[in-house]
């Protein structure tokens, strides 16, 4: 046998072990941040008047879209997705407003405010302009408008204030090329 025996390590080089592991991970660290870039919007901007023109062709139905977003609202999806028109934005101060149409029966409009805004209950009516669209307040305060007209149903949920919300509503309008 050798010697050197393996018993209990003395405090000071466990301690010394911790540090040399500490700066290891403090170095690494530090590294990572030097060479990491986070964007300023996390999310790039999408042209929606263009992902609007193929709608009608593809699912049917002429899309709702803003006449034009307001000043510091920027698009962040807009695409057709199996036969649902999607048009995300997000406003001036990070707040988002999700507007989701497609050809479905009256009775679907609950579903499709549950599948957009889960758990949101009933909460009245509100008319903008002639069109009267049912009111849905989430469990985390979010608003959503819903309407069903003919075979088409229309959901905006947000997290921006109600006011925001129907502003933004009586901004849409049927896609013209």
């Amino acid at each position: 046998m050798s010697g050197y025996s393996r018993g209990v390590p003395a405090m000071g080089d466990v301690l010394r072990s911790v540090l040399v592991l500490g700066g290891v991970v403090l170095a690494i660290f530090l590294f990572g941040k030097l060479f990491t870039q986070t964007p300023e919007q996390p999310t790039a901007d999408v042209d929606w008047r263009t992902a609007a023109s193929g709608v009608e062709v593809r699912a049917g139905f002429v899309p709702l879209v803003p006449t034009e977003l307001p000043e510091g609202w920027r698009a962040t999806r807009a695409e057709l997705i199996d036969d649902r028109w999607q048009l995300n934005v997000v406003t001036d101060v990070n707040q988002y407003v999700g507007l989701t149409q497609r050809t479905a029966a009256a009775d679907e409009l609950t579903k499709l405010v549950q599948d957009r805004a889960e758990g949101s209950e009933p909460d009245g009516e509100v008319e903008i302009n002639g069109v009267t669209w049912q009111v849905f307040k989430g469990p985390d305060g979010d608003t959503t408008l819903g309407r069903a007209v003919e075979s088409e149903i229309v959901v905006v949920t947000s997290s921006a204030q109600r006011a925001v919300v129907e502003d933004y509503v009586a901004s849409l309008e049927p896609f013209t090329s």
